[in-house]
């Protein structure tokens, strides 16, 4: 249990590694506003989520910033409830915040007329992000809903002809806070958004002079490289300069624009180009890991089938190094047995041979040990017959017997069978052993079917295969 337990944790962790990489491929490709690829990756790991409410409601949230950007309102507006659903249910505060704040941009980009107003709406999910942010201690998510509340506000006032003083004072303590937070807590994303919402304030409390002193010290203190704000900045400084009345300065800033915003296009194209070079690096590697696999694979195969023929080389020479002493040992006891026997001829009483040929007739009634012990006995009485030879003919003996045994032969059928060979018939068969001609009979078809024989000579024939008869 606990094996499977850890082996489900891995899974899901590999997992969110591979979704994770798939939301960070997708901001990626929104900073390079490729907002379909940003969209596709945001669907892929909305895919992977599967049931996992969690992950679900990071690839929602990530699709719905998508939308956002690419101005699809009405499909960003769809997941942010379906996300919102699940970031309630599931009691997931950051990211019901987030949820939150993003239908409240999404209410206030829908002020393209009196009539189409969602300001109050707006407010109430961008209060409830700041709630839920001010109780949970993120800090973003409160900067951010407090920029958006101020957006709001300066939304309200937008068709109003003077505007409203008080919304208007309310937007700009909303913008002051979120600034002041974002500052704060070093967030530099909400420092810029902060700045950059502060162009439409300053321009409907007509304060263009405080606005271009604001907007240049801003320029003023940008990095050297954030080439995109400083294009945004002098946009808007071209904008001021035109309705105060400096036309010279509106087009030193123009030119300002144009610079910063070929200086950030180089400068994403050598990112572009930088992030093509290291990814063909990465690739190369991973192909000279792969080659470099395969062959420590192949050369791995190699050892293995060589350690292979090595052994069935040596396990072949063992067997015939085993079976040549087998066969010396085999050729040795042949020619003890045969000058044991060529003595016979010299003292024909009582011989080997025929102790040999008894003990061979004997075989198929005698078990293993008592024809081994009578093969020692032998061996003990004479001179010439070793042990190696009393052994070789007690193993011909004993495979003999173990022979006729699987063929099941009886006692008195294995008498009738050597009464067969010495010529006598069934009457002289029956009168010899006291019994009936029919019983003579019955027992050597018992026998044919035995030795899978059909007549006399055949069953003659194997029962000297069989070592029977000699």
């Amino acid at each position: 249990m606990t094996k499977l337990l850890l082996i489900l944790t891995l899974a899901l962790g590999i997992q969110t590694q591979q979704m994770q990489t798939l939301l960070d491929q997708a901001e990626r490709a929104v900073s390079k506003q490729n907002f379909e690829l940003a969209l596709q990756k945001a669907l892929e790991a909305l895919d992977m989520a599967g049931n996992d409410p969690y992950m679900q409601v990071q690839a929602l949230k990530t699709v719905v910033g998508v939308d956002i950007m690419a101005s699809r309102d009405a499909d960003a507006w769809e997941k942010a409830l379906e996300a919102e659903a699940i970031a309630r249910k599931h009691a997931f505060k950051k990211e019901l915040a987030e949820i939150l704040i993003s239908k409240a941009k999404l209410c206030s980009y829908a002020e393209i007329s009196p009539e189409t107003g969602r300001n109050d709406e707006g407010l109430t999910y961008a209060q409830e992000a700041l709630s839920i942010a001010e109780a949970e201690g993120l800090k973003e998510q409160e900067s951010e809903a407090c920029l958006v509340i101020g957006s709001l506000y300066i939304n309200k006032n937008r068709w109003s002809n003077p505007v409203d003083p008080d919304i208007y004072r309310t937007a700009g303590e909303w913008l002051d806070r979120g600034q002041s937070i974002a500052d704060a807590a070093g967030i530099e994303r909400l420092r810029r958004n902060g700045i950059l919402f502060r162009s439409r304030w300053f321009q409907q409390g007509d304060r263009n002079q405080e606005a271009l002193e604001y907007f240049a010290k801003a320029r003023e203190a940008l990095p050297e490289n954030d080439h995109l704000m400083a294009s945004a900045l002098d946009d808007r400084l071209v904008r001021l300069y035109t309705r105060t009345g400096a036309p010279e300065k509106a087009l030193d800033s123009h030119d300002d624009y144009v610079r910063e915003i070929t200086r950030y296009m180089t400068q994403k194209a050598d990112e572009t180009l930088q992030e093509m070079e290291t990814r063909f690096e990465v690739q190369e590697k991973e192909r000279q890991l792969e080659r470099r696999g395969y062959q420590i694979t192949l050369l791995l195969m190699v050892i293995l089938l060589a350690i292979a023929i090595i052994i069935l080389i040596i396990s072949y020479l063992q067997r015939v190094h085993r079976r040549n002493a087998e066969l010396i040992q085999i050729n040795d006891t042949k020619e003890q047995l045969i000058n044991l026997l060529s003595r016979d001829i010299n003292n024909p009483t009582k011989t080997y041979a025929t102790r040999l040929e008894q003990l061979s007739a004997d075989a198929s009634t005698l078990s293993a040990e008592e024809i081994r012990e009578r093969c020692r006995s032998m061996a003990a009485d004479a001179q010439t017959m070793n042990d190696d030879v009393a052994k070789y003919v007690g193993d011909i003996l004993i495979e003999r017997g173990r022979k006729i045994a699987d063929i099941g032969l009886s006692k008195r059928e294995i008498e009738i069978i050597r009464l067969s060979a010495e010529g006598l018939t069934a009457a002289e068969m029956a009168e010899k052993l006291f019994l009936s001609v029919h019983t003579v009979n019955t027992h050597r078809q018992r026998i044919y079917a035995k030795m899978d024989v059909k007549n006399v000579s055949d069953m003659l024939r194997k029962a000297s295969e069989l070592g029977i008869i000699v």
